[in-house]
């Protein structure tokens, strides 16, 4: 045998012998108990961070003021069961702003069920799921953007979870039982589903039905050019309204035909700036000192800004960061809303898993200074001048924005936070850091580079 063949075949043999002792030797397995004590750990801070927002809740239990929203859609859902008027000022007697509904009829009817629960089982209920949604979002968001099921990932769920029950929108949102958070948990679960689901876009047909607002997620699946996900979600809102005039046809008709496009039947008249008006129009109406500010200055701005959140949100998909996308829609949505509630910015929780990755990805300390800014900027501060609010926030803090423009800043930080989150997020891969280009080209090369956590096209 020529001694060049022979070498070649003694090399193969090696590798053979190393792979196949390498094959037979058992793998090191971390002892169960210690593997789980980084998990055990993480839920310990979460109900600790639990414990603390029950104990922040029974202070503003104190004033009446805990689970507002929640007892309207308790009302909404026996007014329903007692024929009672749901939108007609005068008539309706919710306990609202003007005693009406503010969202479409097949929302009262989702409600009904709530109506039949126990009076003593509805804060349980109310809390709990909305806790629970809250970790699912983030689970979803760590899932989507390429962490693995493991212990690792349940245990960084929990502990972004304690850390987001401080943020200012999130304890909002729970303590006036508010569907923030479930419209948030039935957009991301869509976006989680497989692009060939025959149930892609129901949820966000679904959760357009119960608000309007989510409707900005269909024009995103029309742009992105997921036309079959975008029919299903368009149609699945239209057999919402139909529910809604099967079961409540006065009401429909008084609802479509009367007022749905007036920014007023949510807040009444007089409140566009409003501190806790966190939207364009929120900014524009302090800025310009207009309670009743008219549509022709500030929807052209809305406008622009709805424009290019959506663009963003584009080139984020097409990049396949679906979760990042999705976040941008969110944030969007909330900014060129005529009346967006502080609560609203439960959007901030899909961006702060994004900013948690990316630093932590980096390797660096720099990137936390922004994503713990972002953190800070959102937390319930206390305090507060002429509000009898506990703990309210940065947004309550100054009494009028003519205080200065620290003060105007202040009441209009989830705003401003909101766009430089369409910003800063605006790059390739703000979850992780990417791989150096050496490695990118070899994967590319043997074609398994991996696109938004996921190897190979979207199809796959």
């Amino acid at each position: 045998m020529p001694e060049p063949e022979r070498d070649v075949r003694a090399t193969a043999c090696r590798k053979l012998t190393a792979g196949t002792a390498s094959d037979n030797s058992a793998p090191v397995r971390p002892h169960p108990t210690r593997s789980m004590v980084p998990v055990a750990a993480a839920v310990l801070v979460f109900l600790v961070a639990g414990a603390l927002y029950l104990w922040w809740h029974g202070v503003w239990a104190r004033t009446g003021a805990d689970l507002g929203d929640f007892k309207v859609y308790v009302a909404a859902g026996q007014a329903v069961l007692d024929a009672d008027p749901l939108y007609e000022q005068g008539k309706a007697h919710l306990p609202t702003i003007a005693g009406t509904l503010k969202y479409p009829p097949f929302s009262a009817v989702v409600f009904v069920p709530l109506a039949w629960l126990p009076t003593q089982a509805l804060p349980v209920f109310a809390l709990g799921a909305n806790v629970v949604l809250l970790l699912v979002v983030i689970w979803l968001g760590l899932r989507m953007t390429g962490r693995r099921r493991d212990r690792t990932t349940v245990a960084m769920a929990f502990l972004l979870g304690a850390l987001c029950l401080a943020m200012q929108p999130v304890e909002w949102n729970l303590l006036w039982g508010n569907v923030n958070l479930v419209l948030m948990a039935l957009v991301v679960v869509d976006t989680a589903l497989p692009e060939r689901s025959r149930w892609k876009g129901v949820p966000t047909g679904v959760a357009a039905g119960i608000k309007l607002l989510p409707l900005i997620f269909i024009a995103h699946l029309v742009l992105t050019g997921r036309w079959r996900a975008a029919g299903t979600s368009a149609v699945a809102f239209l057999v919402t309204v139909g529910l809604g005039f099967l079961v409540l046809p006065g009401e429909s008709a008084y609802f479509w035909g009367a007022g749905v496009t007036d920014p007023d039947r949510v807040t009444g008249s007089g409140s566009a700036d409003a501190p806790e008006n966190q939207s364009i129009r929120g900014v524009v109406a302090r800025l310009l000192g207009d309670p009743d500010l008219a549509a022709a200055r500030w929807v052209p701005v809305a406008a622009v800004v709805g424009i290019a959140g959506l663009l963003l949100a584009r080139r984020a998909s097409r990049r396949g960061e679906d979760y990042l996308a999705t976040a941008l829609v969110g944030a969007t949505m909330v900014l060129v809303a005529p009346v967006a509630w502080s609560h609203y910015w439960v959007w901030f929780v899909p961006f702060f898993v994004l900013g948690v990755q990316w630093a932590a990805a980096s390797g660096r300390w720099w990137p936390w200074v922004p994503v713990v800014a972002g953190y800070l900027s959102v937390l319930a501060w206390p305090g507060g001048r002429n509000w009898d609010m506990p703990f309210p926030g940065l947004i309550f803090l100054p009494s009028h924005p003519a205080d200065g423009p620290v003060a105007f800043a202040l009441q209009n930080v989830e705003v401003v936070l909101g766009l430089v989150c369409l910003v800063v997020f605006d790059r390739p891969d703000p979850g992780r850091a990417r791989p150096p280009f050496s490695r990118r080209l070899a994967a590319r090369l043997r074609g398994t580079e991996r696109v938004g956590g996921v190897k190979g096209s979207r199809g796959e």
